[in-house]
């Protein structure tokens, strides 16, 4: 029994796209909470906020993409 179909290879693009972007908004977050930690003893950010921060805007620019990729606009915007 199949769950779920298969990802094409621009949607697979597009997820790797997404979690490299989901990457680099955890490693911008943790930077500047541990930052803020060394200077002044405390937490910026919770621990819930940095975790569905990059949650939310991996899978968001994910579905971004996807929409610009089924209507066409592959190449308009930000891409690496």
């Amino acid at each position: 029994m199949k769950l779920f179909r298969n990802m094409s290879d621009k949607e697979r693009d597009n997820w790797s796209k997404s979690a490299i972007l989901g990457f680099y908004i955890y490693t911008l977050l943790l930077f500047i909470d541990q930052t803020y930690h060394l200077l002044f003893e405390s937490n910026l950010f919770s621990s819930a906020l940095i975790f569905w921060a990059g949650l939310i805007l991996t899978f968001g620019y994910h579905f971004i993409l996807n929409i610009k990729t089924k209507k066409g606009l592959d190449n308009i915007g930000f891409t690496y």
